[in-house]
């Protein structure tokens, strides 16, 4: 099953933050001093949120209490179809669009993600990943951690794509390990708009994101549910994750391409990702992952 004629990768990321077009430039200077100001209201509210979900177990009550608080920060998060989920599904598969995607759908539902490119930090534990301990073998571990008996379980979340796009013109090749975990996953759908700005760009730092995020008057993160996938017989993991890499992007209304997340890809806008990625990058694949 080959994917249709997909946009080249140029057309999957952003270079450039500010608008091309006059009318939105000019609408933006004019909003620049109240956004500045949102932005300094907003990074001091933010230390309380971070210290309330630092506080509070994790538990319906946290979740509608942050999404709260969230919601004030300018970071609106609503879903779709939650009746679809099965919660026996411990994968959660889903496009990746910006750098705070898994603390999104936290304020949905209960979810952990693990941090691919950096080894266990205080600021991978702040940012809310969960820290893998022996990153060698970390499919192996994942696998015992959807198998734990922990109750309530937590659902893994996974972003097959491993670099955030625009999330407007298609989906980068999904990695085949997240298929390899279990043989039943649950894909998502995640949306993202945001005024006068790009969503996010591809040499921008999560730091810089974050700000940006603070600055603008809103971002509205949608998440809509789809039903489970099953492994068919003597389905492989590429065929797996390609089977649902162009489920996701039917849904979309976008195309699955084949182009993986290079780093050192450049693109004809004149620009290529960060060559410090290439090395994280390089990381993930000697950690034993089969990429075909």
């Amino acid at each position: 099953m080959e994917p249709p004629p997909a946009p080249g990768p140029e057309r999957l990321f952003d270079s450039h933050r500010l608008p091309g077009d006059g009318f939105l430039l000019l609408a933006l200077l004019l909003y620049a001093p109240i956004g500045f100001c949102l932005l300094v209201l907003r990074l001091f509210l933010g230390i309380h949120v971070f210290l309330v979900s630092c506080a509070l177990p994790d538990s319906v009550l946290r979740r509608f209490v942050v999404r709260t608080m969230c919601a004030v920060l300018g970071l609106v998060a609503w879903q779709e179809d939650s009746g679809l989920g099965d919660h026996r599904v411990r994968v959660l598969i889903f496009n990746h669009v910006t750098p705070f995607d898994h603390n999104i759908v936290n304020l949905l539902t209960t979810c952990s993600t693990p941090l691919l490119n950096s080894p266990p930090s205080f600021v991978c534990w702040s940012r809310g990943f969960m820290e893998m301990d022996r990153q060698g073998e970390l499919v192996e571990s994942l696998k015992r951690f959807c198998a734990s008996t922990r109750l309530p379980p937590t659902p893994l979340l996974l972003f097959p794509e491993e670099e955030a796009t625009n999330g407007r013109e298609g989906l980068l090749r999904f990695s085949s390990w997240p298929f390899s975990i279990q043989d039943v996953v649950q894909p998502l759908t995640l949306q993202v708009q945001r005024p006068l700005v790009s969503v996010t760009v591809s040499d921008a730092s999560w730091v810089s994101e974050l700000l940006w995020s603070l600055f603008v008057p809103f971002t509205v993160y949608q998440v809509r549910w789809l039903h489970p996938v099953h492994r068919q017989l003597g389905e492989g993991n590429e065929e797996f994750a390609l089977r649902v890499q162009q489920l996701l992007a039917k849904e979309l209304g976008q195309t699955g391409t084949r182009e993986w997340g290079s780093p050192n890809l450049t693109l004809n806008s004149g620009f290529s990702l960060k060559k410090k990625k290439k090395t994280k990058k390089q990381n993930i694949y000697t950690w034993g992952f089969t990429q075909t």
